[in-house]
């Protein structure tokens, strides 16, 4: 078997793979062998046939099937072995001529490759400066987190008059002229929040109410004109709440109150685990503990995007073998369609220089995204999954199986690899550039990632200009 690559520009490609009858000659015959083991020909029982009819019937097919496998493996093996800077993947040559399975024992199969632009120019030193925001929790944020716990593990209580963050059951009737409107809306348990009503005045009669009080107002002057609160007090459709412009009068048949869990043992239980801290103090420490990963996360991606914004910077205005790379993009991707591929190119060729310049450095580097790497991955993606249902620390036992789940599948796996890369890379870009960390707020961090944003998308615009 012979491999080769020519070029005729710094651009793009040609690898031809050159395969003879000695290289599959062999496979052929031994496919072909566990083909007459398990395959029934007519008139014969099984296992039985002979080769000559069974080479006859599925020769074809597996002489296809050997030339495909050692096509694609000796392909990928001589761009890897050759470091071969390959953006996208190689497609097959549109005009080659057509294999014919029946009649031919030598095989040349070319592919069309875009070669990457050489990247020994670019460099990343100390002159280079990046921020990384350290987002705290303050006091406040973590007070706010941990009376959103307390409330969660609240207590339902049923106290005797109304007060603003209570919640209301009642009976609602529509009324005309002062009366209950005749087969208008009634509803027998329209529940009411006091701390939503706009109207001032209105919520005055509900604060220290009772139960068996009766109030009269207009719920779409009561809400502000928000459709949506009408629609759900009166249980109708967001539409004809819309048109509904009639007073109401609401009896009062029960109040509610959530009353905060005490801040003791159970609540530590209940939130963290059991026995997982002793006070308060502790207490206090593990939950800001908890919600500062989450937040460091945060600021790993923005980092990582400043970093590409500056590889992509640096690797500038290149010639690239567009031809090649729209019809690769068109070929396998479902999100890029023809009419809006001119569009869409720019963005896709920015994502390649970046890769590109990415796994430069990390092939200089002997830098990899290892198994470890890359289970890490999966199981922050995990913790994060289970912290959006409120399990804060969960354990091995709940994060081992998504992660196994999440590594079997395949997609997910890519996505998992390429993002261990990006954690990699710029955890070494770290140590090259200049790095300034900034200590921020979660709302100035939100202000400074926006800016910085436009910024990175000013500056490649430029650099592509």
């Amino acid at each position: 078997m012979n491999i080769s690559l020519t070029s005729d520009d710094s651009i793009r490609g040609i690898i031809t793979v050159a395969i003879e009858k000695k290289d599959y000659e062999k496979d052929v015959d031994k496919n072909l062998r566990l083909y007459r083991r398990k395959m029934t020909l007519p008139g014969f029982r099984k296992g039985t046939a002979p080769m000559g009819m069974i080479r006859k019937v599925y020769g074809k097919r597996v002489l296809a099937d050997e030339i495909n496998r050692l096509t694609s493996e000796h392909l990928f093996k001589y761009i890897r072995d050759n470091r071969l800077g390959i953006m996208g993947e190689p497609l097959p040559k549109a005009d080659q001529e057509p294999i014919n399975f029946d009649t031919q024992e030598e095989f040349k199969i070319q592919f069309d490759v875009a070669l990457a632009p050489k990247m020994t120019d670019v460099k990343l030193t100390k002159e280079d400066h990046l921020k990384w925001y350290d987002i705290r929790v303050d006091d406040a944020l973590l007070d706010k987190q941990i009376d959103a716990y307390r409330q969660d593990q609240g207590t339902t209580e049923t106290p005797e008059t109304v007060e603003r963050e209570d919640w209301l059951r009642g009976k609602l009737v529509e009324m005309e002229n002062g009366e209950q409107k005749p087969g208008g809306v009634w509803v027998e348990n329209s529940v009411l929040f006091p701390n939503i009503i706009k109207d001032e005045a209105l919520l005055a009669k509900f604060i220290g109410a009772k139960v068996g009080d009766q109030i009269v107002f207009n719920p779409k002057n009561a809400y502000g004109n928000t459709p949506r609160a009408v629609a759900s007090l009166l249980n109708m459709d967001q539409a004809t709440a819309e048109q509904f412009t009639n007073d109401c009068r609401y009896e009062i048949t029960h109040i509610s109150r959530l009353k905060p869990a005490e801040m003791n043992q159970q609540l530590f239980d209940r939130v963290l685990g059991p026995n997982k801290v002793k006070d308060e103090a502790e207490f206090r420490d593990e939950i800001r503990k908890l919600m500062k990963a989450p937040l460091n996360q945060r600021s790993e991606v923005g980092f990582e995007r400043d970093l590409r914004a500056l590889l992509i910077r640096k690797v500038g205005d290149v010639p690239l073998a567009d031809d090649i790379l729209k019809r690769w993009l068109l070929l396998t991707s479902d999100k890029v369609n023809p009419e809006d591929l001119d569009r869409d190119y720019p963005i896709l060729v920015e994502d390649m220089k970046y890769h590109v310049a990415r796994e430069y450095f990390m092939a200089e580097n002997g830098l990899k995204a290892e198994d470890s790497d890359i289970e890490e991955v999966a199981k922050l993606l995990a913790r994060s999954h289970f912290m959006q249902y409120g399990i804060l620390s969960a354990s091995d036992d709940l994060v081992g199986p998504f992660v196994r789940d999440l590594l079997k599948d395949e997609a997910a796996r890519r996505n998992l690899i390429n993002r261990a890369a990006d954690r990699k890379f710029a955890e070494w870009a770290k140590g090259q550039i200049t790095v300034e960390t900034v200590e921020v707020s979660p709302e100035e961090y939100e202000k400074a990632l926006a800016s910085e944003t436009a910024n990175n998308n000013d500056a490649v615009k430029e650099e592509g200009k």
